[in-house]
């Protein structure tokens, strides 16, 4: 009477079977055969599942803190009494029969989860009897289950190979990719399983133009795609308050997630879960002072992240102007072994102008000479009253346009950096993937590419390899300059990238080649009327507060 009261309070806590785990039960000499009697579990092998019942999650899975604390430790899914309960994948039955007054099943699977299935009538199975996925095990006993009967539905659990209790749902995705809508790794939804995004379908008529994305707007991936940190650079006129992508649609938790800023490091750090709690709040202003000087500053935060986690690796990824900085610590800053420094693992760029912008090189002309000056400033005032004027003389735009000298020593030591091989910044195998918006007027696709001549890159792909291997991708994605940054296509291909998978191809060559002939005759008619006899004005650009001497340039 005393068991059948503790296994019923047991029950009541969500454990729904009193079984001994796969391992144990099955002997450890046992064939991997999960056909063969007797089969024990292979955990390199990989089990597909699907959900005992079609309806919708009635109650979610909700771990105890402790061995014995309260909780749910499984699912309860909308089932009618008398309704089939099937099993979620093959296996072999281990346990059949009544735990305190009630019918359970539990399945040992190939891969070492168990899982178990409640309360039940009619039996279909016994122990030994091998099951396929879907195969019917019983159907769902009337009169619920859990303490005093109070939880309806069919209550599936699932354990892990260890023993320990897990949420089933995540076993119908293997690659358990379920929406974040919860954090924690939980799934609270009404659905089993949600897919995130879709794959995007990449180029359309053979890769010349790019196919169209919807905004990121669904939840996006429940775990982050490696166990890396995430640092965001924003770019050139963003602030404290502007966003790169956003981690929790990567599945990115807070605390690893830490934000750049152009003002430097905030010392003491704030709170763990803060992604800003490494950096000093920042305006637009503190922007223009160009990238050499933001890759200081991001070697200083790399030094602090890895005196924090050390030997935890970290990846990169800026828009825009942030890009750029990336490639200037890279080449100018970054020592694989250097254990002061973290490994970096991967780099995303997104709309930055690794070849120049041409678009800077108009803003230089404009802000440089006496004819246009005035009306550009005119323009920035009636279209910005509420936020600092990006003065078209600061530094960021002179070292950012096209054919500038910054940009002609970033190209020299990004080509130096990548044929140093293993003596090189790249040497632990870090992989960048450069991202071009297929609308973006303010950095062309191509010069969105990395930077180097033509022996690094093979036509538009822009791709680097070495020793087989690619080291540099780019890819042309639906979008314009920002707006690229929402959309579904941008979080899942950068997913997919830092999990190490094959990135769908985009070459987007209408784009490139379009953007390349459109850049160019932005900076030449911007040269020209330059050299048309326009008379330079005075500087109205001041920094923000001290500036640091810019970096040696080409360290590789």
């Amino acid at each position: 009477m005393v068991l059948t009261v503790v296994l019923a309070l047991w029950l009541g806590a969500g454990v729904a079977v009193v079984a001994p785990s796969p391992t144990a039960a099955l002997g450890a000499s046992a064939s991997a055969d999960p056909h063969v009697p007797g089969w024990a579990p292979d955990l390199g092998y990989r089990v597909t599942y699907a959900a005992p019942a079609p309806g919708r999650v009635l109650r979610a899975f909700d771990p105890p803190g402790s061995a014995f604390g309260a909780g749910h430790r499984g699912v309860d899914l909308e089932l009618a009494p008398g309704a089939p309960v099937r099993s979620a994948g093959s296996g072999r039955v281990t346990f059949a029969g009544p735990v305190a007054g009630m019918r359970w099943v539990s399945v040992a699977h190939v891969d070492g989860h168990l899982t178990t299935y409640g309360p039940l009538a009619d039996l279909a199975v016994r122990a030994g009897d091998r099951v396929e996925r879907g195969q019917r095990l019983a159907v769902l006993a009337v009169g619920g289950h859990g303490y005093g009967g109070q939880d309806t539905g069919l209550h599936w659990g699932a354990r892990d190979p260890t023993g320990a209790y897990v949420d089933p749902l995540g076993l119908l995705r293997a690659d358990l990719r379920r929406p974040s809508l919860v954090g924690g790794g939980r799934w609270v939804g009404t659905a089993h399983g949600v897919t995130p995004y879709d794959p995007w379908e990449g180029g359309r008529v053979g890769g010349l133009f790019a196919a169209a994305s919807p905004r990121a707007d669904r939840p996006g991936f429940a775990v982050p795609p490696n166990p890396n940190h995430l640092i965001l650079l924003g770019g050139l006129g963003s602030s404290s308050d502007s966003e790169v992508l956003d981690p929790g649609h990567l599945g990115y938790p807070p605390d690893s997630v830490t934000a750049f800023s152009y003002a430097g490091r905030a010392d003491p750090p704030g709170a763990s879960g803060d992604p800003h709690r490494d950096q000093l709040p920042y305006g637009p202003e503190h922007t223009w002072e160009g990238p050499q000087r933001a890759a200081a500053l991001l070697a200083e935060q790399l030094r602090a992240q890895a005196a924090r986690e050390p030997g935890r690796a970290v990846d990169l990824i800026g828009h825009s102007m942030g890009g750029v900085a990336i490639l200037w610590y890279l080449a100018d800053h970054h020592d694989p072994y250097d254990p002061s420094l973290p490994p970096i693992g991967h780099v995303v760029t997104v709309g930055s102008p690794l070849r120049g912008s041409d678009l800077a090189v108009a803003g230089e002309v404009l802000g440089d000479d006496v004819l246009f000056g005035g009306l550009a400033d005119d323009l920035q005032r009636s279209w910005s009253a509420r936020s600092p004027r990006l003065p078209l003389d600061a530094p960021a735009i002179g070292q950012l346009a096209t054919g500038s000298r910054e940009t002609a020593l970033l190209t020299e030591a990004w080509e130096a950096a990548l044929q140093a091989g293993a003596a090189g910044p790249l040497a632990t195998g870090t992989r960048v993937l450069t991202i071009a918006g297929s609308r973006d007027l303010v950095v062309t696709p191509h010069r969105a590419q990395q930077p180097g001549s033509d022996i690094a890159r093979h036509g538009t792909s822009g791709r680097f390899e070495q020793d087989g291997e690619v080291v540099v991708a780019h890819r042309v994605l639906p979008g314009g300059h920002s707006s690229v940054l929402g959309t579904e296509a941008v979080h899942e291909v950068t997913w997919r990238f830092l999990a190490g998978e094959e990135v769908v191809d985009s070459p987007g060559r209408a784009g490139t080649v379009l953007g390349g002939e459109l850049g160019d005759t932005v900076a030449v008619t911007s040269r020209l009327l330059h050299l048309w006899g326009l008379w330079r004005g005075p500087s109205r650009w001041s920094p923000p507060g001290p500036v640091t001497a810019p970096p040696q340039v080409g360290r590789w």
